[in-house]
């Protein structure tokens, strides 16, 4: 398929034919040895190019390693890309590249990555060279950051741009990473948490159009479920009514062994709209809330629409801050680490991100009679059942009959 052609004075050539076309490649005053390896990686090129396959391992391991000019020659004769020499790549097609090869992106973090693309490209410009950026650039790019965002959103942005650099330098488009030593500060907010009473909830579900939506606001907002990620794949076999349990599969963590899922108790804020939900369930239906497959802007506006209703004037956050504001509630009355348990989160991340301090906690330290916050008005009215034959009644669905409950990963019935 290939030969070697030698020169008088030494010098050696390899030809091969390509389809219809007689190419050569000059390698110089090389030993023997070395043209005859050279022949048989070329044979493994054409080999691999004619039938659309794979490079031979050894082959590619060769490519890898083989000098700059001999890699030029094997581009010009067709039979390999041509290298991104560092001096010729462009930060948008470096930036696109990275997100790229990260095939198992979740949804959201690929919009963060988008993102973070977006301001790199705003600030350098798309064709910008990745080498011609140093850390006097990037100190620049901090201070852009900070006269346009919040510090949270700052820092989060210069952590990912380091993440990205990172990349590059790896894969030695560039010696050094220039955000390598850019301080990112800290990524919380605390201006955007909110805490969001039991008494605005109550109004809230009193506003909803149906029981579907009073089941996504009280797993979220009692529950502590993130939403809509951990309500999408929640099916009636996850709930296990004789041990009061919600088994949650959690796509955020999924990557990472023994945080795919987590229980979380079917909390008596819930269980009344968990059972109405399951006795409303169309017939075969096996998924808790089929509205969580339309996505998150769907449930936003759905809720925000809800809020209008309830005269309730939308909170920043608004399905993080239920979540929260259900964890500094939990925090009162239960261990922290039973509650990181149930939410799903470690105690550093629900310090800087989810607890708050409340106006009850300030009334509490005073001396002032505070209602125990696991104990809602909503639920006050709840008849513990005395025997096996009495059944929970919620004051709110108290004209309907009491619903008996159903054994562990029951479905909705089925006709016939």
């Amino acid at each position: 398929m290939a030969s070697i052609s030698r020169e008088a004075n030494g010098s050696k050539t390899i030809q091969f034919v390509d389809g219809d076309k007689r190419r050569s490649i000059t390698l110089g005053k090389v030993p023997e040895k070395a043209a005859v390896a050279i022949r048989c990686h070329v044979e493994n090129l054409l080999v691999a190019k004619a039938a659309g396959q794979p490079i031979a391992q050894e082959t590619a391991v060769w490519l890898g390693k083989i000098a700059k000019a001999l890699h030029k020659r094997l581009a010009k004769v067709g039979l390999v890309q041509p290298r991104n020499e560092p001096e010729s790549v462009q930060l948008s097609d470096f930036l696109k590249g990275y997100i790229d090869t990260h095939c198992k992106l979740k949804p959201n973090t690929r919009r963060n990555y988008e993102t973070t693309k977006r301001l790199l490209e705003k600030h350098f410009g798309p064709n910008r060279l990745v080498v011609s950026i140093h850390a006097g650039h990037a100190r620049d790019y901090r201070e852009w950051l900070i006269g346009k965002y919040a510090s949270a959103t700052t820092s989060r942005e210069i952590k990912r741009a380091r993440q990205f650099f990172e990349y590059a330098r790896d894969c030695r488009l560039i010696s050094e990473n220039p955000f390598a030593k850019i301080k990112t500060g800290s990524q919380r907010n605390t201006s955007r948490k909110h805490f969001v009473d039991r008494g605005t909830i109550a109004r809230v579900l009193e506003a909803c159009p149906n029981v579907e939506w009073q089941l996504i606001v009280t797993l979220a907002r009692y529950g502590g479920l993130r939403i809509p990620s951990e309500l999408v794949n929640l099916t009636w076999a996850d709930i296990d009514w004789e041990q009061n349990r919600i088994r949650v599969k959690v796509p955020k963590k999924e990557h990472l062994d023994g945080h795919g899922t987590r229980e979380v108790p079917i909390f008596p804020e819930i269980r009344p709209y968990l059972e109405r939900a399951f006795e409303e369930a169309p017939e075969g239906c096996t998924r808790v809330v089929p509205r969580a497959c339309l996505g998150n802007t769907n449930l936003r506006e759905g809720l925000l629409r809800i809020l209008k209703r309830a005269s309730v004037d939308p909170w920043p956050k608004l399905f993080q801050n239920l979540r929260a504001s259900r964890e500094t509630e939990l925090m009162r009355t239960d261990p922290a680490h039973v509650v990181y348990a149930w939410l799903g989160n470690s105690r550093e991340v629900a310090q800087d991100h989810y607890l708050m301090v409340t106006d009850d906690d300030f009334d509490r330290a005073a001396g002032k009679g505070v209602q125990n916050p696991v104990h809602s008005d909503a639920v006050s009215g709840l008849q513990t059942p005395s025997d096996g034959n009495e059944t929970a009644v919620l004051p709110a669905f108290a004209n309907n009959t009491a619903v008996e409950i159903p054994p562990r990963g029951v479905e909705p019935r089925f006709s016939g």
